[in-house]
């Protein structure tokens, strides 16, 4: 019987330390991209602080400027830096990641919308709720995605 159950372990741990290589290397590539919208977010919100702190522009007009200059860094950022897909199409990856955003950007909005209907939110807890449901919406939809977005052809150094 002992005799089993540490076969069992044995094989368990064979079995595990064959997966252990690529669970660490979608850790990694998954905190990676954790990162880039992180620094994205800044770029983001560093652009709308100086159109509208020092150049002066109204919210309304600096929003899209900013949003495209974090869009712009969660590109690149996840095609060079977290996932390594440089050698990928530019054109595809661009389009699948113009179509995944369009759709993370409706559910972030749909999901908003709903949690703002069931309770008036103060300003942090405006803050608070658009902070989790961005992470919903990234962990379930944007990066899951993303893996496919980026991934480059076998026959493609990567």
């Amino acid at each position: 019987m002992l005799a089993t159950v540490l076969l069992q372990l044995d094989d368990m741990q064979q079995v595990d330390s064959k997966r252990r290589p690529h669970a660490l290397s979608r850790l990694i590539t998954f905190a990676r991209s954790l990162m880039t919208g992180a620094a994205a977010s800044l770029v983001d919100l560093g652009v709308l602080a100086l159109l509208v702190g020092l150049l002066g522009l109204s919210d309304r007009a600096a929003n899209v400027p900013a949003l495209l200059a974090g869009g712009l860094i969660q590109f690149f950022g996840n095609r060079h830096f977290a996932f390594d897909a440089a050698a990928g199409s530019l054109k595809r990856q661009v389009t699948l990641f113009a179509i995944t955003e369009v759709v993370a950007l409706g559910l972030n909005g749909l999901m908003f919308d709903w949690v703002a209907q069931q309770a008036e939110l103060s300003w942090l807890g405006a803050i608070g709720v658009r902070a989790v449901i961005s992470f919903v919406v990234f962990v379930s939809w944007s990066y899951p995605v993303w893996r496919h977005v980026f991934r480059v052809p076998a026959d493609r150094p990567a």
